[in-house]
């Protein structure tokens, strides 16, 4: 297998993982159950990484093991990207900063802990794995793009040109009539009387 079959098979990887962390976010936060682990980055202090899986520390232990994992896939994303992507600046960048932000997102989910749900630092965290997960989404897209089915990229170019819409009444190949054209504006200035 070659280096860059690895970084776009990473890629989509870490957009599952991504998607999956966010949800069990979500769980977390709609059950109410954000602070069922009182301390980070362990459960209840001590380095406790193995907590008693009851009630709502299921739910959140769940959460930060698969933010772990998310972690060590956007690492391997960049460094896989750093050993065979340097061709390709856009992905090596774009998989750089998904590590920063994912370090990031993992340091700021510390600090929501330890500030009790903190509601900026709750939509902060929040906003960051939404911009994560969209240029996660990018990555795969691009690194993946060889791949796609040419219909595909051929659908895609079509959606993305400009047209002037074609009113509901004709048919998709008829063009409707020029009807008379206004004058061009005047480019003198009126005179005045």
């Amino acid at each position: 297998m070659k280096g860059h079959d690895l970084f776009r098979i990473a890629a989509i990887f870490a957009v599952l993982l991504c998607y999956s962390t966010i949800l069990l976010g979500g769980n977390v936060m709609a059950s109410g159950n954000g602070l069922a682990c009182p301390d980070w980055p362990s459960c209840f202090g001590n380095g406790n990484f193995l907590p008693a899986f009851q009630g709502g520390v299921i739910a959140e232990w769940s959460h930060r093991v698969s933010a772990f994992f998310l972690s060590t896939s956007i690492l391997v994303l960049a460094v896989l990207g750093l050993a065979y992507e340097r061709k390709r600046q856009v992905l090596l960048r774009l998989a750089l900063t998904a590590l920063a932000l994912v370090v990031g997102e993992a340091l700021l989910g510390g600090l929501v802990v330890e500030n009790q749900l903190a509601p900026t630092l709750v939509i902060t965290h929040l906003g960051i794995a939404t911009v994560l997960f969209g240029i996660l989404l990018v990555v795969a897209l691009l690194a993946n793009l060889r791949e796609l089915p040419q219909r595909w990229i051929r659908w895609a170019r079509q959606a993305a040109e400009e047209r002037a819409p074609v009113p509901r009444s004709l048919g998709p190949n008829a063009r409707p009539n020029p009807g008379p054209t206004d004058p061009a504006p005047s480019r003198t200035a009126p005179r005045e009387a």
